[in-house]
């Protein structure tokens, strides 16, 4: 296997895939829909609302999708001239390319950091890799999310400390926060991380460029405030806390119908307030104040959904996708009783072998990423680099962990365990104590 070969895979298995979308059967997800609904109102009703208007008016779907994503298919939307075919064309052309350029940054990372590749590793961890192909042709933002990420490491492993690339990555950040909600976080530690990154020879100029992510928050947050009465980035901080967090602590702790009527009473006495900054505080304090009773619990069920973002063969990506039988929910079948048992009887179908397999790899591919972080061969800032992203993902998908979570960064973990090139554990390769 060589270089050109592991190409010509890796671009026909995304056009296998946008094929199967473009003339088998397009599957959506919930959260597709919200995207679609958010570019038809941004084009129709000059409002940014991920619902149908026409439907009870529900103050969540002001915030609940940042403005990039829906803006990029209202563009796709408005060059289409209403052939829903043309507009599914360029949203899967635009991020199988987007996919494609994330592993071509990431295969330049390597030859920077002069590694030598070894593309049959690297042909395997594509084949073992579908969540990368599956949500390259779903209407999500993923992708492009992917991107930002990729673009965010490369500057910083490639590229030199002066103002340009400074500001080229704050602005790529900015479009990150404005597809995701999850990069928040970090943007407010960006401005603290490049000033460690530009030390010793610090120089205001350099340092300017890492506030512009958090005044795009700051508009972000006053513009939704202007249209909901509530100071949030995004309503689906709230929605996750109290139907994700809370609720998966909630049943495994007490069951799934005791679960759901502590839901459903933090709903209702949150809906009998008067206005929705009061609906929002009383959520949030009211699931804040279930977590930190229950901490030991919570903090045991994020650990767990760590791993399962990890580990997970995306049982889900693939039924959903290819319009399979996939039965319950597992995010809530493993806080039920006999969780283990649960998990065995949903691969029990014609998908059980390839997720069992994929299973394996994926364990395979934690326990090189571990081997990696303590491999001595890259410095420790490039060690660093490669795993902050990674780590800060999984960190913060906590409790409801899963493969599609772990979908953005999988070219940065392409170039973590292709940086090892050996790929037997318990045999080092001579000559990997030089450090680079």
């Amino acid at each position: 296997m060589d270089q050109r070969r592991f190409w010509i895979l890796l671009i026909s298995l995304h056009l296998l895939f946008m094929g199967k979308q473009l003339f088998w059967s397009n599957s959506i997800l919930q959260d597709s829909k919200e995207y679609l609904f958010a570019a038809e109102n941004l084009l129709q009703h000059q409002t940014l609302y991920s619902w149908n208007l026409n439907h009870a008016f529900n103050a969540d779907w002001l915030s609940k999708r940042p403005i990039l994503y829906p803006l990029i298919l209202a563009l796709f939307k408005t060059i289409s001239f209403g052939s829903n075919f043309v507009f599914l064309l360029l949203v899967y052309l635009s991020q199988n390319a987007a996919s494609l350029f994330s592993f071509s940054l990431c295969v330049k990372i390597l030859n920077y950091l002069k590694i030598r590749i070894n593309w049959k590793h690297a042909s395997i961890f594509i084949l073992f890799s579908l969540s990368q192909l599956i949500y390259s042709n779903t209407i999500m933002s993923e992708t492009y999310l992917q991107l930002c990420l990729c673009a965010l490491v490369y500057i910083q492993i490639c590229k030199p400390s002066n103002f340009n690339w400074s500001l080229i990555s704050a602005l790529i950040l900015v479009c990150g926060l404005a597809l995701k909600p999850v990069l928040m976080p970090f943007a407010y530690a960006y401005p603290f991380i490049c000033l460690l990154r530009f030390l010793p020879k610090f120089d205001l100029k350099y340092f300017f460029p890492s506030l512009l992510p958090l005044v795009f928050i700051f508009i972000t947050i006053s513009w939704n405030q202007s249209r909901t009465g509530y100071k949030q980035y995004s309503s689906i901080s709230t929605i996750n806390l109290l139907h994700y967090n809370t609720y998966t602590m909630l049943m495994y702790k007490y069951g799934e119908h005791k679960a759901d009527s502590m839901v459903d009473e933090i709903h209702f006495k949150g809906n009998l307030l008067r206005s929705y900054p009061a609906k929002q505080e009383y959520i949030n304090k009211s699931c804040s104040l279930l977590i930190t009773e229950n901490l030991g619990t919570y903090v045991f069920l994020h650990l767990r959904g760590m791993a399962f973002c990890v580990l997970d063969p995306g049982r889900f990506d693939l039924s959903q996708f290819f319009g399979l039988s996939h039965g319950k929910n597992l995010l809530y079948e493993t806080n039920k009783d006999n969780a283990a048992r649960r998990i065995f009887d949903s691969i029990l179908n014609p998908l059980g072998i390839l997720l069992v397999i994929l299973f394996v790899f994926n364990l395979f591919k934690l326990i090189l990423i571990l081997k990696f972080l303590s491999d001595k061969k890259l410095g420790l800032f490039i060690r660093l680099t490669l795993f902050c992203f990674p780590l800060y993902t999984v960190f913060l998908t906590g409790p409801i962990g899963a493969s599609r979570f772990f979908m953005p960064i999988i070219p940065l973990v392409f170039v973590m365990v292709l940086s090892l090139n050996n790929w037997r554990l318990l045999k080092r390769r001579e000559g990997d104590s030089k450090t680079i």
